[in-house]
């Protein structure tokens, strides 16, 4: 298996919990979106998949569809491979790959992809290669859903709760910030806090890099490769759907 740096090495145990509530505002947009992108032929990737919550609704929405999840965090992927084991959870239709994606062994033909909430992570470079392996092998009447997540241009985010709760008798907090790195990429800052009693119990901090995209860049890059990038859903969730383009490419 390639070398992976893993940004979630320290920040793994939180990070389910943690992005809970964006799936609870914008899940139904999701699968809305995903019930129209899988194609006749070939599974259905999952990108970053972490602990689960777009391949749980890729198997939700595409009822008889192969899922193929996408996890190269170890931390994330114990909990994901986990919960593909479950009978009760994956039934047996989830692969789990611990590979990066521009590294996965993955089929000639696909019937769609998800990338939620993981863009940031692939330089323009990556991106492109993997607008050419989309182009190449996504099946005909497929699609690949993705969101872009803000900033979509550098700026200076400052310190705030990104998200807070309750487990047990413990409270876990969580603060994001982010700086501009270069004219096309900011580096997040993230500190995770336990409490317990109102007394600290421990805290992390994490900073990785982040690339920007703009809708617009979204679908300038996409249409070089033979592809459309649609919005769909509310703006905020900054969904889009990438198909096969009819003339579409510089």
């Amino acid at each position: 298996m390639p070398a992976h740096h893993d940004d979630y090495a320290r920040s793994a145990e939180f990070i389910d919990v943690m992005i809970a509530g964006w799936w609870e505002a914008f899940g139904a947009h999701v699968a809305e979106a995903v019930a129209s992108m899988k194609g006749a032929e070939g599974p259905v990737v999952d990108v970053g998949a972490g602990g689960g919550p777009g391949t749980r609704v890729l198997l939700d929405t595409l009822p008889e569809a192969e899922v193929i999840a996408v996890e190269p965090s170890p931390a994330l992927r114990a909990v994901l491979l986990s919960r593909a084991a479950d009978p009760f959870w994956g039934g047996g239709r989830v692969t789990v790959h611990g590979e990066d994606l521009l590294s996965a062994r993955l089929p000639e033909r696909l019937g769609g992809l998800l990338a939620m909430n993981v863009l940031g992570h692939f330089t323009p470079h990556q991106r492109a290669r993997i607008w050419t392996m989309l182009a190449d092998r996504l099946a005909p009447g497929s699609a690949a859903l993705v969101n872009l997540l803000p900033p979509h241009e550098p700026a200076t985010i400052e310190r705030v709760v990104m998200s807070e709760l309750t487990v047990g008798r413990r409270d876990y907090k969580g603060w994001s910030a982010a700086v501009p790195t270069g004219p096309e990429s900011v580096r997040w800052s993230m500190t995770y806090e336990v409490h317990e009693a109102g007394e600290p119990v421990w805290s992390t901090d994490v900073d990785y890099d982040w690339w920007c995209l703009t809708g617009e860049g979204l679908r300038a890059e996409a249409a070089r490769h033979g592809l459309e990038a649609a919005p769909t859903g509310p703006d905020e969730a900054g969904l889009f759907l990438l198909r096969h383009g009819a003339g579409a490419g510089a």
